[in-house]
């Protein structure tokens, strides 16, 4: 089983999982999603290409408007 944490949980990957794909799993729209991945941001283009790897760790994150 391959798995890489998201905000300190562990999740199973998918063969070939992208961040974009992850992202849809856990019901979150990329366009809304920011993602850090060991320790470096994902650019949101990029989130369809990017495939992780056993042992990623990832922060994702929603802005919240306020003021």
């Amino acid at each position: 089983m391959t798995t890489c944490t998201v905000n300190g949980r562990d999740h199973e990957l998918e063969r070939g999982e992208t961040v974009a794909r992850l992202l849809e799993r856990l019901g979150l729209t990329g366009r809304y999603a920011l993602v850090e991945r060991n320790g470096e941001p994902v650019q949101r283009a990029s989130y369809p290409e990017v495939e992780l790897e056993r042992g990623d760790t990832l922060i994702v994150a929603r802005p919240v408007a306020g003021g």
